[in-house]
């Protein structure tokens, strides 16, 4: 009995000792591990590559080339109105207003000043004998005082269409001159657009007022 027990704890042993060591693994079925299989996140989307796949080189996506530009000109009015359309756009810039040249906001054809009221009754008498009869004697002090407006214009192109009509009726003393108070003009820089954000701005500053486009230096 006691040689019995002695063989059986030899052969457990031997067992035991090729099973760690691996020699016993070809008579196994695999068994893989449930824990890790457990830890598998989507199994079913693993495919396994060719040597040429698992080596091709990665396309790199090309850089995205962002733009600065300026917009102008606008009146303040103008430029108020751009700027809270701009927010309803899907545009992550924030424009920077920038003031340009004052400009008048009308333009007056006028003779200058007569000196006096009997001087300015007599420049009215001769406008009357050359047939110009939209005019009246300017009140207003100032240097103008007793001068002869001959119309007031919004824009400088109806002020030169104004005082050409008047040369050729005879009038030679006749000039342009600003009048009335003066409006600032404003540009609008947007910085760091895409393509698609540029032409969202440009489309949207054509539905607010007559508007060139500049480059702008990047920030």
């Amino acid at each position: 009995m006691l040689k019995f027990l002695l063989c059986f704890l030899l052969v457990t042993n031997a067992g035991l000792f090729a099973l760690q060591r691996g020699y016993l693994d070809a008579l196994l079925p695999d068994q893989p591990d449930p824990q890790r299989l457990q830890l598998q996140r989507d199994p079913e989307r693993l495919r396994l590559l060719s040597f040429e796949a698992a080596t091709a080189p990665v396309a790199v996506a090309a850089p995205v080339t962002l733009a600065c530009i300026e917009l102008g000109d606008f009146s303040e009015p103008e430029a108020v109105h751009f700027e809270a359309a701009l927010g309803a756009l899907d545009i992550r810039s924030t424009p920077v207003r920038r003031r340009l040249a004052e400009e008048p906001a009308s333009q007056i054809v006028f003779i200058p000043s007569q000196g006096d009221k009997e001087g300015a009754d007599r420049k009215s008498a001769e406008l009357r004998r050359l047939g110009v009869k939209d005019f009246y004697v300017l009140q207003t002090a100032g240097e103008r005082h007793f001068g002869i407006s001959l119309g007031v214009f919004r824009s400088r192109g109806a002020a030169d269409v104004r005082l050409a009509e008047l040369t050729r009726q005879g009038v030679r003393s006749a000039r342009i001159g600003a009048f009335g108070n003066t409006g600032s003009r404003f540009a609008m820089q947007l910085h760091d657009l895409d393509d698609a954000g540029v032409t969202a701005a440009i489309e949207l500053a054509a539905t607010v007022a007559k508007v060139a486009r500049r480059e702008c230096a990047a920030r």
